[in-house]
């Protein structure tokens, strides 16, 4: 009965130490105002495969080499760059479009 209250005890303490972990999160700094989340109908969306947006956009003018896919949790990353925009995958598929605009330099 000793051993089941003591690993009853270990286990609790355990999670109590995962649950007050510090969160980790990477910070993005952007200034109010200054991007907006849109939707373009023209740009590939989540879900696509890459076959289908070269169909669609033809050959990227860059491929960038895939990160990842080394891990579960850390799956095969590849972007392609277009006149424009970029397209992010995971895997095969569409994650994330991001159109180009100005380059901010990073704060000081």
């Amino acid at each position: 009965m000793h051993r089941r209250t003591m690993a009853r005890w270990m286990l609790t303490a355990l999670l109590a130490l995962l649950v007050a972990a510090p969160a980790h999160a990477e910070i993005l700094r952007i200034e109010p105002g200054v991007y907006s989340v849109i939707q373009e109908p023209s740009l590939p969306v989540r879900g696509q495969h890459q076959s289908h947006v070269v169909a669609r956009y033809g050959q990227p003018l860059e491929r960038h080499a895939t990160v990842g896919g080394n891990r579960p949790l850390h799956p095969p990353i590849t972007r392609w760059d277009y006149d424009g925009f970029s397209v992010v995958f995971e895997g095969p598929l569409v994650l994330h479009s991001v159109i180009h605009g100005p380059h901010t330099p990073p704060p000081r």
